[in-house]
């Protein structure tokens, strides 16, 4: 009788396990690709269809917050199954996500009153900018004088925060204060603050592009099914396309992909 109890017993618990197969996602502030986790169900493009996609299946998705450089890092490194979003540019290693590409523009913001205009690195020089401390653009002009004048104050203003969408504020912030002339920003983050912030008739997005790369979701390469996650999400992500849902989350969002 004890091993027919025994048997029962495991029986029970035999779905607990089988549903406990925990996806680790690395995640970082950057509304609205990856807003606060605490906004949930509503915390980010990416968030809600990582949820959606993982929801009812026996994966359990376990978010950790971090700084962005930590998170794509420590995911390249195997430390965590995905990372919510990295730039394309940034590692070709990465098992990408590739039916979800939200492009994202680098580009110079001023002061709606400002005359200065980008042209090219050389026009900098008439200029004091700020940028997240160790920024880049991937345009190789540009880099380079960042690389030159980063350690000159009067040139380059730095912030040290830990997440792309507070570093955008913070430097917001000094611009609309007139502590500095021009920010370097990505677009997708940068109209989303304003919008909230109510600012963007106060501010100016420079047409011409420094820069342009893709933020998409991202599987370690030292995942042991990432390949076949990739695979659910981008399934996925075809039906939401085709029923109308990932529309309905773009719009919550003010998002025109």
């Amino acid at each position: 009788m004890r091993w027919r109890f025994r048997l029962a017993l495991f029986l029970l618990l035999l779905p607990v396990y089988a549903y406990a197969a925990d996806i680790h996602v690395a995640t970082s502030t950057y509304c609205p690709l990856a807003c606060e986790l605490d906004q949930a169900p509503h915390d980010g493009i990416m968030h809600e269809v990582l949820r959606r996609t993982f929801e009812g299946t026996e994966y359990r998705l376990v978010f950790h917050h971090m700084p962005y450089v930590r998170a794509v890092r420590d995911t390249l490194d195997g430390l965590y199954d995905a990372v919510t979003y990295v730039g394309s540019v940034q590692a070709e290693d990465f098992i990408f996500v590739r039916n979800l590409d939200m492009i994202n523009v680098v580009q110079f913001a001023t002061r709606a009153d400002s005359a200065w205009h980008y042209r090219n690195a050389a026009s900098l020089g008439a200029i004091r900018l700020s940028i997240p401390k160790g920024f880049r653009t991937g345009n190789p002009e540009v880099d380079d004088y960042l690389d030159r004048y980063e350690g000159d104050p009067s040139r380059i203003r730095m912030n040290s925060c830990d997440n792309p969408t507070m570093a955008q504020c913070a430097n917001l912030e000094c611009l609309l204060n007139d502590r500095v002339d021009a920010m370097l920003v990505g677009s997708l983050a940068f109209r989303y603050i304003t919008h909230e912030e109510g600012v963007a008739d106060r501010v100016r997005v420079d047409p011409e592009p420094v820069a342009m790369f893709y933020n998409r979701i991202a599987f370690s390469p030292y995942c042991p099914n990432g390949t076949g996650l990739r695979d659910m999400v981008e399934r996925k992500i075809r039906e939401m396309r085709a029923s109308g849902e990932l529309r309905a989350i773009f719009d919550h969002y003010g998002f025109s992909p």
